[in-house]
């Protein structure tokens, strides 16, 4: 019963909200949000998506605020035997968590001067959200819900020894459902904060050296509390399990050595039916940032952005006492490292009016640890993770822009990667929106995207005991929706 919050410390939402790899946000623009590609970026969003770029803006001085609204669905199912709900297995049961983030802010700056820039940046890399799970997820509920056939395998030799002496089965095994009160909150906030130097080599050929300081927090709050059991009606209905066994143990004839194991046995349940989760994880972690940018013409423009590993770990803090019955271990260390990525992003103007983008990032996932413990090696990535996508800007007017654009995902995870806290699936995600010139200073973004997602499963074996297992299938899925504003400043000599 302790391990009901098992999944929370290495996995709940410390991964990616949106765009990206598997824990690397890549939505930092309003203008990413209409058009989904910015990897060839020249505007002032270069700063993170190509630093090299920034030495195609004119000279002066940039200043970019974007904030984008996220909501986001989790629905998993489960059709575990016991769980209330599914109706013996045939009917899955579904539980749903909503992820929320109504600030999620990309600040830049940017100087030009002939050929130097210097900029600087603000962004939650990963993160960024915060989930609620009122009903609880499956991996909770189950350790509850095996309290049934638990108590069923204990009562049962009790039951056939007293028939076997009186004649009577009394029926204390009958027990045959369970109530209970989970709850879970978390949040995740991995901030990033970047700085970049950029200088054009020539007309052709511009380069960036940068770095990007991380500072990362998940936080975590949750129960398991009002645990009870269906007893026969007989011996008292509706009770904890704990005050069921003591019940149990008193009845005359109850062997001793069988009423102290059952008395034993209530207290233990006692305390492991009543969970509290109050812990906050913390680290900081550094990625340096190289980037090149390539323009063979006017119409074609080709950048290139590598970020090396990032080396994170996290420190555990338990408030008031609050560690989920041992399942957060005052400074104790998780890994959390962020893998090395490689990005292309390729711009082209075939007519003045006109932009055509393309981009693909590579995601190294293979050499990170995602299992988040020093001493235990998991493999949970099959293949690398793969983002790619094209879009498309059309200028109406000298003022007024129209963008769409289209990026999908090919995930690598294995089974060992998925469980209902922590889960990745092959996306594909449309936005749309538009630019518009206020003035000559101030340009104004507006943009929404929806992410629409493959569907999971994973068919595993749930123990009972060391010995006893049933077959499970769960199914992961989710909904996402973001509307992203953005104004452009730009300075001039």
């Amino acid at each position: 019963m302790r391990k009901l919050l098992t999944f929370i410390a290495g996995s709940l939402i410390s991964g990616s909200l949106l765009a990206g790899g598997l824990v690397t946000n890549n939505n930092h623009s309003a203008m990413f949000t209409r058009l989904l590609n910015r990897n060839a970026s020249t505007d002032i969003d270069a700063v993170y998506f190509n630093p090299a770029g920034l030495t195609k803006l004119s000279d002066g001085f940039y200043f970019s605020l974007n904030n984008q609204t996220i909501g986001q669905t989790q629905t998993v199912t489960n059709n575990y035997v016991y769980l209330n709900g599914t109706n013996g297995g045939t009917k899955p049961r579904e539980f749903i968590g909503k992820v929320s983030a109504p600030i999620y802010p990309a600040v830049y700056v940017a100087y030009k001067k002939g050929k130097l820039a210097l900029s600087a940046g603000f962004n939650p890399i990963g993160g960024g959200g915060g989930a609620e799970y009122k009903d609880g997820l499956p991996s909770f509920e189950m350790r509850v819900a095996d309290l049934v056939p638990g108590l069923q395998a204990q009562l049962a030799p009790l039951d056939q020894g007293i028939l076997t002496a009186t004649g009577t089965d009394p029926y204390f095994r009958n027990v045959t459902g369970y109530s209970s009160d989970i709850y879970f909150k978390g949040s995740s906030i991995y901030f990033g904060y970047q700085a970049n130097v950029s200088y054009a080599i020539n007309d052709m050929l511009s380069v960036a050296v940068g770095g990007r300081f991380i500072s990362a927090k998940n936080t975590y709050e949750g129960y398991i509390q009002g645990v009870t059991i269906a007893a026969p009606e007989g011996y008292g209905g509706s009770q904890t399990p704990g005050d069921y066994l003591r019940f149990v143990a008193a009845v005359p004839g109850v062997p001793a050595g069988t009423a102290a194991l059952l008395n034993g046995t209530a207290l233990y349940l006692d305390d492991a039916t009543t969970v509290e989760a109050d812990a906050v994880m913390k680290g900081t972690g550094f990625t340096p940032i190289l980037s090149a940018n390539i323009s063979p013409s006017e119409k074609l423009n080709i950048a290139l952005r590598y970020e090396f590993k990032t080396k994170l770990n996290l420190k555990t803090t338990v408030n008031d006492g609050k560690d989920a019955e041992g399942m957060f271990i005052q400074d104790s260390v998780a890994i959390a490292d962020i893998p090395a990525a490689i990005s292309l992003g390729i711009n082209f103007k075939p007519v003045e009016r006109l932009l055509l983008s393309g981009s693909f990032s590579y995601y190294f996932d293979n050499g990170v640890d995602y299992d988040g413990q020093p001493d235990v090696s998991v493999n949970m990535i099959d293949k690398n993770f793969l983002e790619f996508g094209i879009g498309a800007e059309y200028a109406v007017t000298e003022k007024l822009r129209i963008s769409a654009g289209w990026a999908a995902t090919a995930t690598g995870v294995n089974d060992e990667y998925q469980s209902d806290l922590n889960f990745s699936t092959n996306t594909n995600s449309v936005g749309a929106g538009f630019g518009y010139r206020i003035n000559d200073m101030i340009d104004l973004n507006v943009g929404a995207e929806y992410a629409f997602y493959a569907e999971g499963t994973k068919d595993f074996n749930h123990y009972l005991d060391a010995t006893h297992s049933i077959p499970v299938t769960e199914t992961y899925n989710k909904k996402t929706w973001l509307v992203g504003v953005g104004l452009n400043f730009h300075f001039g000599k």
